[in-house]
């Protein structure tokens, strides 16, 4: 068996890799949802393919079953049991694409094409090779932020209820603590469905706070003029070489 070329090699990793890519988004589903609960069926949660809690439901007489003081952990609980959940829908879902999708074939060699002619423009040169050099600095800078960043203990982002009776405390896009008021009257007298409005309402807001605390590149990104430049490969070759077809 010869070995293959270099270009025939390549030929076999694009069609592994279209077949792989394939597969994976055969695994996700934007519009599935998935549910969890805490230990004692009390609380229910519903994330959605980001994992994103969209909705939270409580037992009709859920004290009955549930400490007040064990209420928060519950939620927590549950949101996590629905967590776990999306990720093993998402690799069964692959597991089974896996097996229905056929081998990877090579991708197939490119027709022969007319001759054409290279001739780079050197003003296009110099602007990628500026552009380069700030996307450089930019990325060094990047790097630099987040490197301080993580020597500083991040504080959880926050989100309260309109009601202001609920606070849950994320750490990124995971929910680390669910806070709920149980030294006033409120949650003696709030059923189970005003409880679990705060409670949707609150992880809204925590959400919320994340995007909002989420670095944003500045207007000028040098990265961000890069990406619209090679947006489309082929034209950005093309125009970079200056090819005349």
């Amino acid at each position: 068996m010869s070995v293959p070329s270099g270009f025939d090699a390549l030929r076999q990793f694009a069609g592994e890799a279209e077949r792989m890519s394939r597969v994976l988004d055969a695994g996700r589903d934007p519009a599935a949802s998935y549910e969890g609960h805490d230990e004692s069926g009390t609380v229910h949660a519903v994330v959605d393919a980001d994992g994103v809690v969209t909705e939270l439901r409580l037992e009709h007489e859920w004290y009955g079953k549930l400490d007040v003081r064990r209420l928060g952990g519950a939620v927590l609980e549950a949101v996590n049991a629905a967590g776990v959940a999306r990720v093993s829908g998402w690799a069964e879902k692959v597991a089974e694409a896996e097996e229905s999708e056929p081998p990877a074939e090579p991708v197939p060699r490119p027709a022969p094409t007319e001759p054409f002619d290279i001739n780079p423009s050197r003003a296009m040169i110099d602007q990628l090779l500026t552009l380069l050099h700030r996307v450089g600095n930019e990325t060094a800078a990047e790097a630099k932020a987040a490197a301080a960043a993580a020597r500083v203990k991040r504080r959880p982002t926050k989100g309260r209820s309109q009601g202001g009776h609920v606070i849950v405390a994320m750490d990124g896009t995971q929910a680390v603590e669910v806070r709920i008021e149980t030294d006033t009257r409120w949650i003696g007298t709030a059923n189970h469905l005003e409880i679990a409005s705060e409670l949707e309402d609150a992880f809204a807001a925590a959400y919320r706070d994340v995007a909002e605390a989420a670095p944003r590149r500045r207007s000028d990104s040098a990265i961000a003029e890069l990406q619209a430049l090679t947006a489309d490969p082929q034209e950005f070759v093309a125009t970079l070489f200056g090819i005349r077809r």
